[in-house]
């Protein structure tokens, strides 16, 4: 399947951030840079880029840290075929991008969907990543209870997206586009974060795209979790989970009742909670969140 780009916007300019293409597998990825120093891997979230590290880029140069923020297989500005896209694939291209960046261990950022794809890397490649953060995402080796019932009620958009062609064609809507955003987001969100994401939403492809990560991605892996396919799995290195304390899918009492005992994700496993922020709790308490972020890498 030939990716064109004949349809997606403009991309965002960030002053400070470089822009290459990366020849991986069977095409190429799109990666923004910024700063130097020990790197920093960031993988953003659904129906985000690059662009949604924007913040994060900025603090981590300041702290002497290289990001590297590319658009995964089916995002962004990133040539690379989506007809087989699965969870092992798109670890894969990470792994690759790596090798050809010549980057034997970095640290590891991620929000939302990109977590899955962080986990798992994180579980099959420990020996690349030094240390990881998941933004709104609990670890896949958690129990599922009965508490956690009401949040996934706000989460029917995701049977909905994976349906063949009546996810996409949803999507290309930018009234369901708003509401994967407005819904989950405790404050009202700067509307070029909403515009860019119903934007690419808009392109045919990328639209078509989407659905299949919800389809092969996002519900499997939901429900491995929940029939306990990671239960024994533990994290490497040091792991830190934030969560806005307002996330409807996942709301502060579950993320205390998940996190009890820490330990059983991982030896140096820590999760903080942002008062006020949802699930999109980066663009909506942009400078606590990114304190967090990287306080916690300079502590590794």
């Amino acid at each position: 399947m030939t990716v064109t780009m004949t349809s997606r916007p403009s991309m965002p300019v960030v002053d400070g951030v470089d822009h290459s293409f990366v020849n991986v597998a069977d095409g190429r990825m799109h990666v923004a840079t910024r700063g130097a120093g020990d790197g920093v891997l960031l993988l953003p979230g659904f129906a985000q880029t690059w662009w949604q590290w924007r913040e994060v880029m900025s603090a981590l140069e300041a702290a002497g840290h290289r990001s590297i923020a590319p658009d995964l297989r089916g995002e962004g500005w990133t040539e690379l075929p989506f007809a087989d896209l699965t969870r092992t694939r798109r670890a894969q291209d990470v792994i690759e991008l790596l090798d050809a960046l010549e980057l034997e261990r970095v640290k590891l950022v991620s929000h939302d969907l990109g977590s899955i794809t962080a986990f798992q890397l994180a579980l099959d490649f420990p020996d690349r990543f030094s240390a990881q953060v998941m933004i709104s995402v609990p670890p896949p080796q958690m129990k599922f209870s009965v508490d956690m019932l009401p949040g996934m009620r706000h989460l029917w958009h995701q049977e909905v997206v994976a349906l063949p062609g009546i996810g996409p064609a949803l999507l290309r809507r930018k009234r369901l586009s708003r509401h994967l955003f407005e819904h989950h987001s405790r404050h009202v969100l700067d509307p070029e974060v909403i515009g860019l994401a119903a934007a690419l939403l808009r392109d045919p492809e990328l639209s078509r795209a989407a659905s299949l990560l919800c389809r092969r991605m996002v519900l499997p892996e939901l429900s491995r979790i929940i029939r306990g396919a990671y239960r024994r799995e533990r994290f490497a290195m040091p792991s830190l989970f934030i969560f806005g304390a307002e996330d409807l899918g996942f709301p502060a009492h579950v993320t205390r009742e998940v996190f009890a005992d820490p330990h059983i994700f991982g030896a140096d496993t820590r999760f903080s909670l942002v008062e006020g922020g949802g699930h999109y709790v980066l663009d909506e308490e942009p400078d606590v969140t990114v304190r967090l972020i990287v306080d916690f890498l300079d502590s590794i």
